[in-house]
Order: structure tokens, then C-alpha cells, then sequence
């Protein structure tokens, strides 16, 4: 990259971003789908919209229909009068509270071993019992950018400009489309604003395509914010259970897990499902740090019919958020330090006891705070990575406000220190948004969000003060971009119950 000026081209706002792509003859298309998830179109009124000045087409693609058209508001214009009717499907009385409700039924039943050790029905019976339940909710995504895409499909080959996580896959999808050879499309990738697992899927690259091919000329499919948000993969929603043990010095003899919710795998990657347990959904349980004899975790799949992907750190951001909070739970019910309990039990991890002594020593752990702020501490470990984050927080009313964060990361060898640090506040920066401000409700099979009014993220006045430490152990390289975002919602929570002594179980995180 020497002498390419790639750095001129951010500061100078010269960085071509997948929206940014014009090109001779393009047309702008937009697409409407079923409000209802999984409804399927009936009928529109195709000729009243070819009657709206800038209107060139209206095509029929798998999804619903598209308006193709000479500008994004032309395109929209006509959107708006298709007069479309839609059949609603199975989803049609799937709503949030139901789903909640079933996700209770189906955690009392016994799940897919994804581990086992020792005798866990039985340890569970002896000492002290602790149960508890955490439940989170779907997440989008919420790129800054919306969802785009330009294809352009000619005999010869289908060209595509895109911000896309997956270059091979939109080759695929191309290919199977037009019947052409993936060999033969090529992918320009452009900047992208803000992936976050989203733009590795191929749904909104495959309603191009069909749109290109079926008028023969560019085509550049652009999501409004409604349409990113309603027309998306999210986050799974889960449920998950803990039992745990205690003897009579508090040390946990047995810790039982069992998680509730649909598979991303099952979809993605078929393949990596085996023997019923998609990996994705038991990480962070199922190989659990702490050093309990006696330990179960189980996974009972459900699938509401709510399309699933890949969010920042997959399931470990919601098992983080789950185990960490439970963790507490046990430190204080043994009348121990959250710290020191921690520490305690990660005799057999090095390099996690390593980021948890760093992150409390740089937070001054058990100094005193102003008066009316607590600390909270979380540990995970995601992608060959281990971070341990502090969070001081208050609570203002129902609100809860984050004032400073302190980030340790092994991320085994480093490369670029500059490089992990922005990560970590950025993960940071998403997980406390979600852990704040997330989450995808539905009615009627109908997603209620639609723009940031009612699914707002962090605001600059919200971001608290980042410190972030390196402890490189000279392990093998682990990831920087996802590791961040697991521990911040945990270690706020118990930051919030360490201040008030409720204990919040359930995001996003309200009094």
C-alpha cells in the first residue's frame, strides 16, 4: 500500500463506498418485501407505477417485487404505489411476548449435551443451590450504511460493486442465479459502512442480481434504514438457565447450563451442526474457564421462523452477558469479591487470570469510587482472545450510565497495538449499545422497529472514557475485532447490582 495515499482518502472523504457507486447507464432499484416475516407477495399494481416520471421498471424477484428506476426517489415513489397485498403465512401472530413464553416452556425440558463432566445431577442436590435465568432479545445490525448493492449482468459475465464480507459467496450466489460459472463474476469490493456479520450474507447481493437480470442494464439496489432493519438477519434471541452449587466455603461443586434458541449454523453452514449442537450457539457455555467439577451444558434448538445470522462476536455476545452475570451472582452469594472469586477459580487459566489482575489493578479494584458509582467486572474469552473489562457506572432514574471502561486484551502475539486498541473501543462502543439500547420486538409477525427512533444506538454523550491494555503472551494470534464486545454488558450489570443490589438479567439493561 506504500505511495496509494490510502489514509488521504478517509481523512479527504474520498473513500468510495459501496453507495457511492455510479456508473454509466446505472439504474437505482428499491424492493418491497412482506412486512409480515416470511409472507409471501399476492399482488400489486404494476402499470399505475410505470405512470411515475423516472419509473423504467417494475420485476417480480423472490423476495417480493422491485421499482427500478432513473433515482432512489423515483424509485421510492413508486414503491410507495403498488398498491401491494401480501399473503402473511405461519408468522403472522408470532410476537415477542409469545415467544418469551415458549422459550420458559421449552428451557424445563432436557437440551442437547454440548459438554458434560463429572456428576452434575447429583453434586447439584448437595450444598447451597443457586438458580437463575437470563434472556436477551434479536438484535440488528444497524450498519451506518445502509444495505447496497450494484450488479451488472451481461452475457459474458455478471460484475457486482459491493461492501461484502464474503466476496466467494456473492460469487456463488451470482453464479447460481445466471447460470453462469462463479469464475465468471467478478466482485469489486468497495468500503463498507460498518459489516458487523451482516454483509456476509447474501440476501440483499441475490435481489440484485435477479433485478440486473432481468432489465440487462446496472442496477444499484439501496435499503432504506425501515428496509435494513425489518428486512434483516439478527441476532438470536435465547434463553438461558443456570443451576449451580455451593459448599460451604461458597466454591461452586456443580454448574448446569442450558440455552434456548434457533441456529445460525444450520443455515450458514449446514455442515458445522453435529450431533444436534451448533457450536455457535453454546460458545462461551460450553467451554466455560472456571474450574468446577462438575459441570453440564445443554442446548435445546428452537426455531421461531426469524431469520438468524452472524452479530459482532456471534454467541458469545449474548453467553457472555449470561454467564458473566451468573458468575456474579455465585461471587456474591459466597459473600466473595467478584474479583477475587474469579481469580480464584481461573487457577487452571493463566492467560485469563492475566487480563482479569491487569484490567482490576489499571481500575484501581476496590479503591473508592464518587459517591453514587460502583464498579462491575466480566472476563471472556472469544476467537483465541482473552478480555477483561471494568466498568464504572451510575443510575440516574431507570437510566444507567457508563462513565469509564478499563480493557485488557491477550490477544496472543501483537501485530499493531494501535490497531487492537481501536477494536476493543469499538467493540466496546457496540456491545454497551446493545447492552443499553437493543432490541428487535415483534407483533403480528411484523418487526416494530424501523428507524433510530425506536431502535436508537449509542449517542457521543452516552460513550464513556476507554483505557485499554495489552497483555500479549506470545499465544497464538487471536482476533481483536469481535473479543471486545462480549464482556462489556456483563460488567456493566454487575456494576449496576454492586451500586443497587438488583440484579438485571434481561437486556436491554433497565431499573
Amino acid at each position: 500500500l506504500e505511495g496509494l495515499g490510502v489514509l488521504e482518502l478517509g481523512i479527504r472523504g474520498q473513500a468510495q463506498f459501496g453507495i457511492d457507486v455510479r456508473l454509466p447507464g446505472m439504474l437505482v432499484a428499491v424492493a418491497a418485501r412482506s412486512p409480515v416475516i416470511g409472507g409471501k407477495l399476492k399482488s400489486f399494481d404494476g402499470e399505475k407505477v410505470k405512470g411515475i416520471p423516472g419509473v423504467r421498471y417494475v420485476v417480480e424477484i423472490s423476495t417480493g417485487v422491485a421499482v427500478v428506476a432513473t433515482s432512489y426517489w423515483a424509485a421510492m415513489k413508486g414503491r410507495e404505489a403498488l398498491g401491494l397485498q401480501w399473503e402473511a403465512g405461519a408468522l403472522a401472530t408470532l410476537s415477542s411476548p409469545a415467544l418469551s413464553a415458549k422459550f420458559q416452556e421449552l428451557i424445563a425440558l432436557p437440551g442437547t449435551a454440548a459438554k458434560s463432566a463429572g456428576d452434575t445431577k447429583t453434586a447439584l442436590a448437595t450444598g447451597r443451590r443457586i438458580d437463575s435465568d437470563y434472556e436477551v432479545p434479536y438484535l440488528a445490525h444497524a450498519c451506518m450504511e445502509p444495505l447496497n448493492c450494484t450488479a451488472w449482468v451481461k452475457p459474458e459475465g455478471v460484475e457486482l460493486w459491493v461492501g461484502t464480507q464474503g466476496q466467494g459467496p456473492c460469487q456463488f450466489t451470482a453464479a447460481k442465479i445466471t447460470g453462469l460459472k462463479p469464475e465468471q463474476v467478478k466482485v469489486h469490493t468497495t468500503y463498507l459502512g460498518g459489516g458487523f456479520g451482516r454483509r456476509f450474507a447474501q440476501d440483499f447481493v441475490a435481489e440484485a442480481v435477479e433485478i440486473a437480470k432481468a432489465v440487462g442494464k446496472p442496477v444499484k439496489l439501496v435499503y432504506s434504514r425501515e428496509d435494513d432493519l425489518r428486512a434483516a438477519h439478527y441476532r438470536p434471541a435465547t434463553l438461558t438457565r443456570f443451576a449451580a452449587s455451593l459448599d460451604a466455603e461458597g466454591k461452586p461443586q456443580a454448574l448446569a447450563i442450558r440455552t434456548v434458541g434457533p441456529s445460525i449454523m444450520a443455515n450458514a453452514f449446514p455442515a458445522a451442526v453435529k450431533d444436534g449442537i451448533d457450536p455457535s450457539a453454546v460458545e462461551g457455555l460450553a467451554d466455560q474457564p472456571y474450574g468446577i467439577p462438575n459441570f453440564l451444558a445443554e442446548w435445546v434448538r428452537h426455531e421461531a421462523g426469524v431469520p438468524v445470522w452472524f452479530w459482532r462476536s456471534v454467541g458469545h455476545s449474548q453467553n457472555a452477558f449470561a454467564l458473566e452475570g451468573f458468575i456474579d451472582e455465585l461471587a456474591h452469594a459466597a459473600g466473595k469479591d467478584p474479583y477475587e472469586y474469579r481469580r480464584a477459580l481461573l487457577g487452571n487459566q493463566p492467560r485469563a487470570r492475566a487480563v482479569l489482575e491487569l484490567a482490576a489493578s489499571k481500575a484501581g479494584w476496590g479503591k473508592p469510587l464518587p459517591k453514587g458509582q460502583a464498579r462491575g467486572i466480566a472476563v471472556h474469552e472469544s476467537f483465541g482472545s482473552w478480555v477483561a473489562q471494568v466498568a464504572e457506572v451510575s443510575v440516574e432514574g431507570r437510566r444507567v450510565r457508563v462513565h469509564r471502561v478499563v480493557c485488557a486484551i491477550d490477544c496472543g502475539q501483537v501485530v499493531n497495538p494501535d490497531t487492537i486498541v481501536a477494536q476493543m473501543e469499538s467493540g466496546i462502543a457496540f456491545g454497551l449499545s446493545a447492552a443499553l439500547h437493543g432490541a428487535i420486538t415483534l407483533k403480528d409477525g411484523q418487526v416494530e422497529q424501523g428507524n433510530f427512533n425506536d431502535y436508537p444506538i449509542l449517542r457521543i454523550n452516552e460513550m464513556p472514557k476507554v483505557e485499554v491494555f495489552l497483555a500479549p503472551s506470545g499465544a497464538t494470534l487471536g482476533g481483536v475485532g469481535e473479543p471486545g464486545t462480549p464482556p462489556i454488558a456483563p460488567a456493566v450489570a454487575n456494576a449496576v447490582f454492586a451500586l443497587t443490589g438488583k440484579r438485571l438479567r434481561k437486556l436491554p439493561l433497565s431499573m
